[in-house]
This record gives structure tokens, sequence and C-alpha cells, in this order.
């Protein structure tokens, strides 16, 4: 039913069981799965590059990665990026053929004080997005 999952993180603990859900799906059904870290254009402060969170990023990726292998995963890949999170998800969606997108939201108090970005994804996305809490 899925041949490409896309799961973002933020290396955060609130992604862990988006994780879990996204390489048991891409167990399940043989698909590959791409895990994508989006450094925010929007909040970056002045005086820190890019290149300064991309290491941040590179292990968020290759945690998810490490998880997916040791469940059996054999298609496992990996993007940092550049962007507007939600946008930049739901290009990577586009640009590698996703066919389900799996991300976790935030339980914290700024999801009350702006949209989150899984329910910008959600709303905007043109393939299934499943949100898990």
């Amino acid at each position: 039913m899925y041949d490409d999952i896309l799961v973002p993180t933020d290396g955060r603990d609130n992604t862990e069981r988006a994780i879990d859900e996204a390489v048991e799906l891409a167990t399940v059904h043989g698909a590959t799965l791409h895990a994508l870290y989006v450094i925010n254009s929007a909040e970056i402060a002045p005086g820190i590059d890019f290149e300064d969170l991309e290491p941040i990023g590179e292990e968020a990726v290759e945690y998810v990665a490490a998880r997916a292998r040791e469940a059996g995963v054999d298609d496992v890949r990996t993007t940092v990026t550049h962007g507007l999170r939600h946008q930049a998800i739901l290009d990577h969606a586009d640009e590698t053929g996703a066919d389900l997108i799996v991300m976790g939201r935030n339980r914290g108090l700024e999801r009350f004080l702006r949209k989150s970005v899984s329910d910008q994804v959600a709303t905007e996305a043109s393939i299934p997005v499943l949100v898990v809490e």
C-alpha cells in the first residue's frame, strides 16, 4: 500500500512515537523510509549560519535511519534541508514521491500561539498525513 514514507523529525521527544509508527509501517509495507530534518529559515538568529545547525539535523536523521535499519528497513534515505518547515516537508514529499507523511505533533504551549507544522502539512498535503500524538 505504501512505497515511500516520509517522516520529518526535529530531534525532539515529540517525534519519537511518529518515528516508531513510520518505521513499523515501512517494515510492514517494505517501503522506503525518508527521514527529513528542516532547518527553519524563519527562526535563524542573526550571526548563526545554516551550517552551524546542519550537524544537529544530521544527528536527528541518522537516529531515525539507525532505528529503521535495526527494525529491518532496507531502504532508508536521509535529508537535511533549509526552509519554512511545513513547505519544505511538502516539497520533499513531492520530490521523493512519498505516498504517506508520518509526523508528530508538538504538545508544548507554542501550539496555542501559532498554527502547528503538522496542522499546516495535514491541511495542505495532497497525500495522506498521519499525525501521531
